[in-house]
Order: structure tokens, then C-alpha cells, then sequence
């Protein structure tokens, strides 16, 4: 923070025109940044995240030719990207739902995967209940979401998925009962 303020404080000394090459200079360095600030000032950018999330889970696993194996770091590194670019809570409950859901994918289709790949599910579904728990405020349409996860969870009978009726069952207070 003590370098935050010596920048700030020679920001405001910076003529306007000096403060709009500097931005420029910002929005230029990388595709990163540029997100940031499309996202922060004019809004709207939210499917760049989605985009990149669909591609990087559920687009590595049903993919033509060879599948490939989600990287969880990188599944990370989008949802904390769009977290600090200001993305909307819809796009932000759609981020943790590709993240969770391309996680059991890819347990589901291959028969297991990397340990972490169980936990990131656990994590990402977490995060997903939770924001919808707390988000949506249409007690109907909440539920109706519980129930549309609760019959997927159903679905993917041939995997361990203690773990998940467990987090599904805290959160929602719905039982999975298999």
C-alpha cells in the first residue's frame, strides 16, 4: 500500500492528457488488463470469462479427437479474473457451475482423474450453491435450480460422489438419498 500512494499521488500530478496516455499505455499491456478495464468502466464483457471457462472444462472433455485434462489452476485463474474485473453475479454463478461441472465430467466419462480433480468439484459446487443460495431471491426459482442439480447429481451414479451429496445436503438442506 506505501507504494499505492506514492503512485496515486503522482497520478494526480499527471496532466490530463498524461493520464490518458497512461491509461492507454495500461489498456494496451495485455489482453488481461484490457478485460479489467472493459468490465470495471462500460460493463458487459462477462461472456469473455464464459467463453474461456466452456472452453477450458467441458470443451477439453467432449471434444473432438483426443480429450484433454482440465487444469484446475487455470479454472482458478478465470474465476479470480473475473472476480477483480467486476463480472456479474449471473456470470459468476455460470463460471462456478462450468468449474464444477466439467470437474465431474471428466471424473464421470474417464472413470476418475487427478485426486484434486474430486476436490475441485467439491469446491467449485460449493462456491456455486452458495452464491445461488444466497443470490437468488425467488424462492421458486432457487429451487428449482436445487432440484435441476440434485437430478444431475442423480445422474452420475457411477462415480464416488459422497463428497458432493454431502456439500449438496449442507447447502441446500435436500436430501440426495441414492
Amino acid at each position: 500500500m506505501k507504494n499505492f500512494k506514492k503512485i496515486k499521488e503522482k497520478f494526480n500530478q499527471l496532466s490530463q492528457q498524461e493520464k490518458d496516455n497512461l491509461l492507454q499505455g495500461i489498456y494496451n499491456f495485455s489482453k488481461d488488463t484490457k478485460l479489467f478495464l472493459e468490465n470495471r468502466l462500460i460493463g458487459g464483457n462477462d461472456n469473455v470469462f464464459i467463453k474461456a471457462m466452456e472452453k477450458e472444462t467441458i470443451g477439453k472433455v467432449y471434444r473432438k479427437g483426443m480429450p484433454c485434462t482440465p487444469n484446475g489452476v487455470k479454472v482458478n485463474s478465470i474465476i479470480a479474473k473475473a472476480k477483480k474485473s467486476g463480472v456479474s453475479i449471473d456470470a459468476l454463478m455460470k463460471l462456478e457451475q462450468l468449474a464444477y461441472r466439467g470437474f465431474i465430467e471428466f471424473l464421470n466419462e474417464y472413470g476418475g482423474g487427478p485426486e484434486s480433480f474430486d476436490e475441485m468439484a467439491d469446491k467449485h459446487m460449493e462456491n456455486y450453491l452458495i452464491l445461488v443460495r444466497d443470490n437468488i431471491e425467488d424462492e421458486s426459482k432457487r429451487n428449482n435450480i436445487f432440484q435441476e442439480i440434485k437430478g444431475y447429481l442423480l445422474k452420475k451414479n457411477n462415480m464416488c460422489a459422497d463428497s458432493l451429496d454431502d456439500i449438496f445436503e449442507k447447502i441446500t438442506g435436500i436430501s440426495i438419498s441414492r
